[in-house]
């Protein structure tokens, strides 16, 4: 080698330059992710949450009729005549107690200055519009199901 001196302080040179690269370690999953998996949308957490508590709540006050099992559990929205949102959460239930056969029951709950909650027919007529748009969330009847079972 013809400079010998140069060959230290280029691996000196290569060490510090790897040492200053900046890594972005792996980025830990949060619970929400795992057990929530519907909550990906930050945009949407709140009116999900929002309708799950009201859903919720109305179903645990009235128990008219008592749910004993959710399915098809999701929202979506509607853009009304003055380019607002109106979201709504939409689903059905099986109730419990009943004498005869039971039949899954359609329910809505729509966001409004609070909320409204709907139960079959009317229900069903909100929830199949053509105008819904779906929003891209998992299925939230696991959700809607561990609240009301938490409150009985």
């Amino acid at each position: 080698m013809r400079h010998p001196a140069i060959l230290p302080a280029t691996l000196g040179l290569a060490v510090s330059a790897t040492a200053s690269v900046t890594r972005s370690a792996p980025q830990p999953v949060s619970a929400t992710q795992v057990f929530a998996p519907e909550l990906q949308n930050p945009s949407i957490d709140s009116v999900v949450q929002f309708l799950l508590a009201a859903a919720v709540t109305d179903f645990h006050a009235h128990h008219t009729p008592d749910p004993a099992r959710f399915r098809d559990v999701r929202i979506g929205r509607v853009t009304t005549a003055s380019g607002d949102k109106r979201y709504m959460l939409c689903g059905q239930f099986l109730p419990a107690h009943t004498g005869g056969k039971a039949e899954w029951t359609p329910f809505a709950t729509i966001k409004t200055s609070g909320y409204e909650q709907w139960i079959g027919a009317q229900a069903a007529g909100f929830c199949q519009s053509s105008s819904i748009i779906w929003e891209k969330v998992s299925d939230l009847t696991y959700s809607l199901q561990s609240r009301l079972d938490s409150l009985r």
